[in-house]
């Protein structure tokens, strides 16, 4: 009976433990709402805008508002790659050459780079720093295949899971969710060719 209750007792505290690691990373935006985006911005046509502070390659409206999925290259080396509501970012990964943030403008979390861990979660101003338990697993990997191709986003214990682009090897590359390695919900395929598809899992 006391192995019994100390087993219990161990099984609680492992599943309790698992629960604080649990991150409020960025918002949660329920599956409708990102279908209602894509529904709406489905019959945007893609294409390619300069301007002095870098390129944007993703949808845009009849009126040239980048509005979409999108990839946009600053000149300072920094790349949003995300959703885009009326030429400003909306949601996705910013990444500069040694900090990446994945979430919405005031709440997302940071990952360094050089060794891919969480280092904060800042949301509305405030920042959070990152347990050492949350830190050995969820980090932000490239992860590349036999095949050639490659995954640079966010993991969970190894896995692909959250925010992610996966570049193939003939240079498409898909920008969505995924959950534990599979991709989840909405998200756009970036076509060599300079067009975009819309997909959903």
């Amino acid at each position: 009976m006391r192995k019994l209750l100390v087993t219990l007792s161990l099984l609680l505290s492992l599943g309790m433990g698992a629960q604080t690691i649990k991150l409020d990373k960025y918002p949660c935006i329920p599956d409708e709402m990102n279908y209602a985006f894509c529904d709406y911005v489905l019959p945007f046509a893609s294409g390619i805008a300069t301007s002095k502070y870098g390129q944007y390659f993703g949808q845009i409206t009849p009126s040239k508002d980048m509005y979409g999925f999108g990839q946009y290259q600053q000149n300072d080396d920094v790349t949003i790659t995300g959703q885009f509501r009326m030429n400003s970012f909306f949601f996705g990964i910013k990444m500069g050459s040694h900090i990446v943030r994945v979430g919405s403008s005031d709440h997302f979390i940071s990952y360094d780079l050089t060794n891919g861990e969480p280092i904060s979660i800042t949301k509305n101003g405030d920042v959070i720093a990152v347990s050492d338990e949350a830190r050995k697993v969820y980090r932000f990997q490239s992860l590349t295949y036999a095949s050639g191709d490659r995954y640079v986003g966010e993991t969970v214990n190894g896995k692909r899971d959250g925010y992610g682009i996966y570049m193939y090897k003939n240079g498409d590359f898909y920008y969505g969710t995924y959950r534990n390695n599979e991709r989840y919900g909405a998200g756009a395929l970036f076509l060599t060719d300079n067009h975009i598809r819309i997909q959903r899992f």
